[in-house]
């Protein structure tokens, strides 16, 4: 928010990365709504559409106050409405055009002292994505009081960045969203259940942490959950039988997602981890049950960790970083059928 607002240091332009359910969404909603309330500020949210300058153009304009919008209706050769803009004057190149336009509109904003933050969620490396994100450096580089601030998946966000024409996106503020820590988790359940006056003991704290495993939508599902089905003491039984609802969550509306995301071979190599007796498996033990090399085995390690989906465990062992992953995979096996 300080870098934002004193138009300084990395994050002007912001790439918020992490596994479904972590949080992304969230903190972008957070800084967003935060900047809306201050009246030299116009935020625009976009949505990853074939048409991303057309709307951010007329996104800009509906968003402006009347001061502004009466200063961006001075530009010549372009006439502005509730419902889209006309534009008079003639380039042969659609996306040419627009840029001129919305150069000619951060002119406005600049003389007005208004910056303008552009913010896209779950973003994705498309022909649309890479012309905007080029021109929006053009903007950057006359010094124009422009931000963007995107979210992704790991892998998405390294596609987008590794772009050879959006390098500069490898010097953006990159704000990596993990697992959240098990101590400030704990305090947080404290900390909640007590403002209800509902007394919970340290034993049912610990259970409750060490089950989300640190997975954000874990931490505030299975809180939601333990909050619903208790009365004032809470126990460790009232975990236990909110178990099933929590599983159920995380299955259909987090793990489904994730998992489909992955390659088949990827997805083999957690079937076999979730075969294992072992909640820490040994790399070794996956490379003899795969049959495969040692190379070949360590290039889909490092993606999964990337992914974020496991997390190593020691020297040549990996684990789950998610809460009943492992079992998860194996009836998604059972169901489906996994190669």
């Amino acid at each position: 928010m300080q870098s934002l607002e004193d138009g300084t240091g990395p994050y002007q332009t912001s790439m918020i990365y992490g596994m479904r359910g972590v949080g992304k969404t969230s903190l972008l909603a957070d800084i967003t709504s935060k900047l809306e309330k201050k009246d030299d500020w116009i935020i625009v949210y976009l949505a990853m559409t074939n048409d991303l300058l057309e709307t951010l153009i007329q996104s800009v304009y509906r968003e402006a106050n009347s001061k502004i919008k009466q200063a961006l209706n001075m530009i010549d050769g372009v006439k502005f409405s509730a419902f889209g803009f006309e534009i008079d004057f003639n380039i042969a190149d659609s996306q040419t055009t627009y840029q001129v336009l919305l150069e000619e509109m951060l002119k406005v904003l600049k003389k007005h002292n208004q910056s303008l933050l552009i913010a896209i969620d779950e973003v994705k490396e498309t022909p649309e994505i890479v012309n905007l994100a080029s021109i929006y450096q053009i903007m950057v580089l006359k010094n124009y009081p422009i931000n963007i601030m995107m979210t992704g998946l790991p892998k998405n966000v390294s596609e987008l960045q590794n772009n050879d024409v959006l390098t500069f996106l490898l010097r953006s503020g990159r704000i990596p969203l993990g697992p959240l820590d098990p101590f400030d988790i704990k305090y947080r359940y404290q900390k909640a259940f007590e403002r209800a006056d509902k007394e919970i003991s340290n034993s049912t704290l610990m259970k409750m942490t060490k089950l989300t495993k640190g997975y954000a939508y874990a931490f505030q599902d299975l809180g939601y959950y333990v909050w619903q089905h208790s009365d004032t003491q809470v126990t460790e039984e009232d975990v236990d039988n909110v178990l099933s609802l929590f599983k159920h969550d995380l299955f259909r509306n987090a793990y489904t997602k994730i998992i489909s995301e992955l390659s088949p071979t990827d997805r083999l190599f957690l079937l076999t981890m979730a075969k294992s007796k072992e909640n820490v498996v040994k790399i070794s033990e996956i490379r003899q049950q795969m049959g495969k090399s040692t190379n070949y085995i360590s290039q889909y390690r490092k993606r999964l960790i990337d992914s974020q989906v496991i997390v190593e465990a020691g020297y040549g062992k990996v684990a789950f970083s998610l809460p009943f992953m492992g079992e998860f995979i194996l009836q998604m096996a059972e169901l489906y059928g996994m190669d």
